[in-house]
């Protein structure tokens, strides 16, 4: 069986920066550093930063260590005062391409724009930025325009992963609507090439297997497209999920990864799928 592996592999560079900072965090000050919510979507990694002392906890209140790590989704303005506050030290590990999508949309603000922001309301980094630019509009379809009240002039930023609905077609229907309008296409490259990639790859193979955590949501959209694509799919996140049977009469598979899988864990995946394959080394 041939295993073809999409060129984007391994942490995003966001992710990258973020898992670095933690493990330079926990090295340097052992138990006394506490991050609200998981640093990645990735439990391998989550499991070897708590083996090192990385606490976790669901409000700044919670914490009873001497300093905050901010993960790669950003914490809300609110969130980050409350801390500071508390007089915690704070190592702000926030994506740069999200840090980007704060100062786009306040700019767009500050210059009267009034502000929409198109993605998941629930997710983390939405709710980051939606705190700096209290007010702005949150919308996730084309359909939501239509309840969205009246305004002259109207600046659109996105969620840096964003999978949802085209987001052409959202500015298109904002433009019918609104007299002015101006979008920052704030998608990162990664989010783009890995979707890129997958509709590719799914077309020239049988399976797909795409490695992350369950809980991440460019992993599982990664594992959608494939589907969509032709490519029977399967979202793991490690290789003991692997079965046999899914290889059996198959020539060609693809394997790829979600922004917050670490590269050995896709080789280790890789080769747990040649030896069900019965490649030869």
């Amino acid at each position: 069986m041939i295993i073809k592996r999409a060129k984007t592999q391994g942490f995003c560079f966001g992710v990258a920066i973020t898992v670095k900072k933690a493990e330079e965090a926990v090295e340097r000050l052992g138990a006394g550093v506490t991050t609200l919510g998981h640093v990645v979507h990735n439990p391998q990694m989550v499991a070897s930063l708590e083996a090192k002392g990385l606490k976790n906890a669901a409000s700044v209140d919670e914490i009873d260590t001497e300093a905050m790590f901010v993960r790669a989704h950003g914490l809300p303005v609110e969130v980050l005062e409350r801390a500071e506050a508390r007089g915690l030290t704070i190592i702000d590990a926030t994506c740069p391409m999200v840090t980007k999508i704060h100062v786009q949309a306040e700019k767009l603000r500050a210059e009267g724009y009034k502000i929409v922001v198109v993605g998941d309301p629930h997710h983390p980094e939405v709710k980051g930025t939606l705190s700096h630019v209290p007010g702005a509009w949150c919308i996730t379809t084309v359909e939501d325009i239509d309840a969205l009240p009246r305004a002259s002039r109207v600046g659109v930023v996105v969620q840096s992963t964003w999978n949802g609905p085209g987001f052409t077609d959202i500015v298109r229907k904002l433009s019918e609507k609104y007299y002015e309008v101006r979008a920052i296409n704030t998608i990162c490259t990664d989010t783009k090439n890995r979707q890129s990639e997958v509709e590719t790859l799914s077309r020239e193979v049988d399976v797909m297997v795409v490695v992350g955590g369950k809980t991440s949501a460019n992993t599982k959209h990664l594992a959608e497209l494939a589907a969509i694509n032709g490519a029977r799919a399967y979202h793991i996140e490690g290789p003991d999920e692997l079965r046999a049977e899914w290889f059996a009469g198959i020539g060609t598979a693809g394997l790829m990864s979600g922004a917050s899988t670490p590269g050995w864990l896709v080789d280790q995946v890789s080769d747990r799928m040649d030896e069900l394959a019965g490649n030869s080394r």
